[in-house]
């Protein structure tokens, strides 16, 4: 229904003469260039407006990635600290260990007891032998 005004309007428009409308509507140069002037600078403050949204667009897009990467960084972090804990565990466990080496290591008394009682008698079997030979 609109289109069928807007079509019966631009008829009227084109059949009424236009030397009236001329007259009704008159500007001189100084106004003209004017008109021109601020049309022009429409035009380029809209191919700006276009511009700014495009790159507006892209660095939503940006900001996005960069979003998706602090969250991959913070899961590395997390990731690393629990490697962390699990390390200083393991190097626990690790010291534990070499100190149940390291006592199992050292003679006991009764050990030295009993290295010295089986040195001592094979000195003794030697002297004796020794005293039979000579």
């Amino acid at each position: 229904m609109q289109s069928l005004g807007i079509v019966l309007l631009l008829l009227a428009i084109l059949l009424c003469p236009s030397s009236s409308r001329a007259q009704e509507v008159c500007f001189d140069d100084v106004v003209a260039g004017q008109m021109v002037v601020v049309l022009e600078q429409a035009k380029i403050a809209e191919q700006q407006l276009t511009i700014a949204a495009a790159s507006n667009v892209e660095l939503q897009q940006q900001v996005e990635i960069l979003k998706g990467t602090v969250r991959l960084y913070e899961d590395q972090i997390v990731i690393y600290k629990n490697m962390v804990e699990m390390l200083n565990k393991i190097s626990e466990a690790k010291d534990k260990l070499y100190e149940q080496e390291l006592k199992a290591a050292k003679p006991s008394f009764t050990d030295k007891v009993r290295t010295n009682v089986f040195a001592g008698s094979i000195g003794v079997v030697l002297a004796v032998v020794a005293i039979l030979l000579l």
